[in-house]
């Protein structure tokens, strides 16, 4: 299957600022990411509630940006479901600053956090590994960034906290999902 993109993090960018929706696209991902990880109803409606609640206080969602907001739904869902379409975080591309970018990573776990939270609650069981990803998450949303650490050692390190928390998003969503799981897979 082909790899599926979400749209540009500039692009949401524009459509989020002339929606005078107060958010960055790294949040707004984080929080669809965060619900689907968490558990929510695998379907292209359950998640605009709880969306709408932890991104425009109930408000509702504009309708200049419902066109977007579902197209990021549906491949996020799509590459958690299916890990050889690469899972990628809505983040500034590697040309930016680290700074910059790191700033979108920890918005993009505090809106991971929040939508996780929305629907994972106490009752539902978890693995240990699933609550330690999300004790990591919460301390790497709250990492301090030196603006003038711009090294390749910095880049490395950024790359690497990326990867653990696309792995992490992606383990999340493979325990907690609603998707069915008593499907027989295919033998070839």
């Amino acid at each position: 299957m082909d790899k599926v993109k979400l749209p540009l993090f500039a692009d949401v960018n524009a459509q989020l600022q002339r929606s005078d929706l107060l958010v960055n696209p790294a949040d707004v991902h984080g929080v669809i990411c965060g619900l689907l990880c968490g558990g929510i109803k695998l379907d292209s409606k359950a998640w605009l509630e709880p969306f709408d609640q932890l991104i425009n206080e109930g408000l509702g969602i504009p309708e200049t940006l419902e066109s977007v907001l579902a197209d990021i739904y549906n491949v996020s869902e799509a590459a958690l479901e299916d890990m050889t379409l690469g899972f990628e975080l809505l983040i500034p591309d590697m040309d930016q600053p680290l700074e910059t970018r790191m700033e979108a990573l920890a918005e993009w776990l505090q809106g991971f956090l929040g939508g996780f939270g929305m629907v994972h609650s106490t009752s539902t069981k978890a693995s240990d590994e699933v609550k330690e990803l999300i004790a990591d998450f919460a301390s790497i949303a709250q990492l301090d960034v030196d603006a003038e650490d711009d090294s390749n050692e910095a880049e490395e390190a950024f790359y690497e906290i990326i990867e653990y928390v696309r792995m992490g998003a992606t383990y999340c969503f493979n325990e907690l999902s609603d998707r069915d799981t008593n499907v027989a897979p295919v033998l070839h």
